[in-house]
């Protein structure tokens, strides 16, 4: 897939019961770059239908998407600010690592709560008759996007080891630019940044998705559960489980 932009198939996945998750429907993306016209080219030739973009109202004025689709929508979940103010103390202190990722691992539990409603809202447009394929992105395409496609994989009965190795490919997609982006703010600001800080942001975890999991099962009871939270029925989740999987 485009590794540029971090866009990939998060279909294609084996479930526990023999089934596989259908490829072609369901993409993920990030926006942090823009896409240049081979990007569009490739993804173009997929048909998308629909573009869901998770990024709060600021994010989405201050940034457009321009990934390519009939229609785009906005599903937002603010964890941006929460971010920033979580991290805004830590950024120039030494030996900050393992806060910075108690930061991330804290808004990753907040944003189980948080993804409620746009997860509800993603579910009713794929059931919509000829809403397939579509991509979900946020601005990196790792941690908004990362949750909602390990939600839905976990929901189709992959594995939870295979989820987890699917989530962490962001890390592979996205360490080429966030090493240029450490070596540039370390020459800036002439080492007083610690590299190490951003890297700490940046890469998403395995203890991340394993915690909002946990708060998955705990608060909610399951992944059934949860996505009925947000007002889909039993029938609507047999109906995906259609849609979404074959032999």
């Amino acid at each position: 897939m485009l590794s540029r932009i971090n866009f990939r198939d998060f279909g294609g996945g084996l479930t526990r019961d023999g089934m596989k998750v259908r490829k072609g429907l369901l993409y993920r993306s990030g926006v942090w770059q823009k896409i240049n016209d081979a990007d569009r080219v490739y993804i173009e030739s997929l048909n998308i239908q629909y573009v869901i973009d998770f990024r709060s109202m600021e994010e989405q004025e201050r940034k457009p998407s321009f990934l390519p689709g009939r229609e785009k929508i906005s599903m937002p979940c603010n964890i941006d600010r929460l971010t920033r103010d979580g991290l805004r103390p830590l950024w120039l202190k030494r030996d900050a690592d393992d806060r910075i990722m108690d930061v991330i691992n804290g808004v990753y539990s907040d944003m189980v709560d948080m993804m409620v409603e746009p997860m509800g809202k993603m579910i009713n447009l794929m059931l919509t008759p000829g809403a397939l394929p579509i991509i979900i992105h946020c601005h990196a395409g790792k941690d908004r996007t990362g949750f909602a496609a390990a939600m839905i994989q976990w929901f189709l009965g992959m594995d939870r080891d295979a989820i987890i190795a699917e989530y962490l490919k962001s890390n592979v997609f996205l360490m080429p630019k966030i090493s240029k982006l450490m070596n540039r703010l370390h020459l800036f600001t002439a080492g007083l940044y610690p590299k190490s800080n951003l890297q700490a942001a940046f890469e998403v975890r395995e203890r991340y998705l394993i915690t909002a999991m946990k708060k998955v099962e705990q608060k909610y009871g399951g992944i059934d559960k949860y996505f009925m939270r947000s007002g889909i029925t039993e029938r609507q989740l047999d109906d995906l489980r259609s849609l979404l999987l074959e032999q």
